[in-house]
């Protein structure tokens, strides 16, 4: 019986790109090309074809749809790969959504084609200009995605991370579509973590902007429902700035609901990315009464046992299985393994841990996979 032992070792550098690189068939995951010119802040067109990953929940549809915008690192933006955010991407298949995920024009693959959301410098950013060629890449994106016939174009959904998460909100302000909601996570841009942590460049024109946002999308006859979500240990934008922002946000008479979270990790900038645990029972509250009523979060089963170290009580022998389980019995919490009732198994650990055994589990296998052991005990019962 074919078996799998996946985990740590997707952490691997080198292991983690070449999962990246196969397309997940489970996920229905597949890599489409969308057409995008914009300028940049000096008016020079760039133009190219968007590299934009697409996954899909099973089905026919029409499936609400929800456009993942990435973050930004002038340093590193040439060896960004295709973006994924696969643990994100799960919680809202769960959920019924489609997921699209661009990498915008100025990154990776498409970096030598310019580099349209520099702001230039940071006595005197072009924040506008950067956004704007941010947002219209987003709605693009949003356009193409909504032809597809297992689309519902009438359900919409932008979230995006840092420049990614206020070029959402920017995109949000013009309609074009008009989105049902949208998620901005540490929304900022000019952040400066090694310079002045939580200090951006030129915080008030940024707060100018976060407040034309809100005025343009007030002046529409059904504002948009936005959920801002920051950390108190964010080392680009502080709580201060994101206060100030969500405050002119809402002045303006656009929607905001503003969660602050306790500080996450060493850099809460990264919440997105490594705290699913932590957000995504907040993005079920707020997408419920929007129409969003199914749970993304994943229900842990009730303990069977107290205990998971009774290596004996596994239902399935086989010798790799065992060795597996003693390695996840000797990892950290928060921890879980999964198995089917065949032997197939997989076990994570970290954020997300139960989403992820159970996909390392069912990984390239087409008959389900069930919770054994959740951190300390077991929560395994008979098919």
């Amino acid at each position: 019986m074919p078996c799998i032992a996946l985990g740590l070792a997707l952490l691997l550098a080198g292991t983690a790109a070449q999962a990246q690189d196969k397309l997940a068939a489970e996920l229905r995951e597949q890599i489409v090309r969308v057409p995008a010119s914009v300028q940049d802040a000096d008016g020079r067109p760039v133009q190219g074809e968007l590299l934009v990953t697409t996954f899909r929940p099973q089905g026919k549809g029409p499936f609400p749809l929800v456009v993942i915008s990435h973050g930004r690192d002038s340093k590193t933006r040439a060896e960004y790969k295709r973006q994924r955010y696969e643990s994100a991407t799960r919680f809202f298949l769960r959920k019924g959504f489609a997921v699209a995920v661009p990498l915008r024009l100025g990154y990776g693959e498409l970096a030598s084609l310019g580099d349209p959301e520099s702001s230039v410098n940071c006595s005197s950013p072009r924040f506008a200009s950067a956004l704007a060629a941010a947002a219209a890449q987003i709605l693009e994106v949003a356009r193409f995605m909504q032809q597809q016939a297992d689309i519902d174009p009438q359900r919409l959904l932008l979230l995006g991370v840092s420049v990614g998460g206020i070029s959402t909100i920017a995109a949000t302000s013009l309609h074009q579509p008009q989105p049902t909601a949208a998620i901005n996570f540490a929304g900022g841009h000019g952040g400066r973590p090694d310079v002045q942590p939580g200090e951006p460049c030129q915080a008030d024109q940024l707060r100018q902007l976060y407040g034309r946002y809100g005025e343009l999308d007030a002046q529409q006859a059904k504002p948009t429902p936005t959920l801002w979500v920051y950390a108190e240990n964010d080392r680009y934008f502080s709580p201060r700035n994101a206060r100030r922002w969500a405050e002119s946000y809402g002045q303006a008479g656009a929607k905001v609901d503003l969660r602050v979270l306790p500080p996450f990790g060493e850099d809460g900038h990264k919440l997105f990315g490594t705290g699913n645990d932590v957000w995504q029972s907040l993005v079920d509250e707020f997408l419920a009464p929007l129409g969003f009523d199914k749970p993304g979060v994943l229900a842990v089963p009730p303990p069977t046992s107290a205990a998971s170290a009774d290596e004996a009580a596994l239902p399935q022998g086989g010798v790799k299985l065992r060795e597996a389980y003693q390695k996840f019995l000797a990892a950290k919490l928060p921890r879980a393994f999964a198995m089917s009732s065949e032997g197939r198994w997989g076990y994570a650990i970290g954020d997300d841990s139960i989403s992820r055994a159970l996909a390392f589990c069912q990984r390239d296998y087409d008959k389900p996979c069930k919770l054994y052991a959740v951190n300390e005990a077991v929560v395994w019962s008979p098919p």
